[in-house]
């Protein structure tokens, strides 16, 4: 199945790899449900993985079919290398199937989906309000207007006392977005009692909305091997560019979850913070005095996800001064 916003391409292939139909219709799931007729449960589909798969991916599974989620960067170079199409079309999609060679992606349970898709839209809400505020600030600046600090609450008695009508209108948009916070943050807490929450709450700066954003993150700790994968997941580990004989380590590739790898180096200020004595804080200023601020931060978030990593692991909680 190749999905689009507003259409879905699939290819049928039967159990000898040869195509015995091809449909394109509107992307819904009243077409989608009269398209799924013509099979009979344990059938297999295939999709990738884009931002449109997952209410369809749902749906198909709940109709008792298999569906397999395709990793979109890796089934690329498969299609290039083995079919010789740099297309890759539903038909495409399907010989792979047919054939055993698609890459799967990772597809957390339903309940960490929706813990995922509640943490991101507060994220994405928060970072709003950075934008906003910039923005009074702007104004502020651009009116010759002194504010010590806008955002505390006599701060936000000076703005609304301006009168402003550009820094009212944000500042009524502000006031919606913390509301809009407040309510997420509050369905929050009915996963506060989940295993995997309560572990990582018992390290030192992590609260609820990160152990949260972790946990819909990792998903099943069982699928790293080791806490090196989890860090190459994260894109924490450094790039490595070999020339000969010699090997070359670069910054961290960033590659993986973003979402991971920023909450694990917001917590690490945090943790730094309710526990000065761990070893991982140690470790910090330490390395800080040496190699400076921004490498020392990039070594103590790698340390501290390899706390996390073994606390899901091991299912322990934190002990402050371990040994990391």
């Amino acid at each position: 199945m190749d999905i689009h916003s507003k259409i879905i391409v699939c290819t049928t292939l039967d159990e000898n790899g040869n195509v015995v139909r091809k449909d394109r219709f509107e992307n819904s799931f009243e077409n989608l449900e009269a398209y799924l007729y013509a099979f009979k449960k344990g059938d297999s589909f295939v999709m990738e993985s884009t931002g449109f798969y997952e209410p369809l991916y749902d749906f198909i599974e709940s109709h008792g079919f298999r569906v397999i989620l395709a990793n979109p960067l890796k089934i690329r170079l498969i299609a290039e290398s083995r079919m010789k199409n740099d297309d890759v079309d539903s038909e495409v999609l399907a010989k792979l199937l047919k054939n055993g060679w698609v890459p799967e992606s990772y597809v957390p349970r339903k309940e960490i989906r929706e813990i995922r898709r509640i943490v991101r839209t507060r994220m994405q809400i928060k970072q709003s309000t950075t934008t906003y505020k910039n923005r009074i600030r702007f104004e502020l600046m651009r009116m010759h207007v002194s504010i010590e600090d806008p955002f505390t609450l006599n701060g936000h008695k000076k703005l609304k006392d301006l009168k402003i009508p550009r820094i009212d209108s944000y500042l009524r948009i502000l006031e919606n977005m913390e509301l809009e916070i407040k309510s997420i943050d509050h369905e929050l807490e009915k996963y506060s009692d989940l295993e995997e929450v309560k572990l990582l709450r018992s390290i030192p700066g992590v609260g609820l909305f990160s152990a949260l954003l972790i946990h819909s993150e990792i998903g099943d700790i069982s699928r790293f091997g080791d806490s090196g994968k989890l860090l190459a997941y994260a894109g924490l580990i450094p790039s490595i560019r070999q020339s000969a004989d010699i090997i070359h380590h670069g910054r961290i590739t960033r590659q993986g979850s973003k979402y991971l790898r920023w909450i694990v180096s917001e917590d690490l200020h945090m943790h730094m913070r309710y526990d000065p004595g761990s070893s991982i804080s140690k470790f910090y200023r330490r390395m800080s005095s040496r190699k400076g601020k921004s490498k020392a931060l990039v070594a103590s978030a790698n340390k501290l996800l390899k706390v996390v990593y073994w606390i899901l692991r091991e299912k322990r909680s934190y002990i402050s001064n371990q040994a990391q």
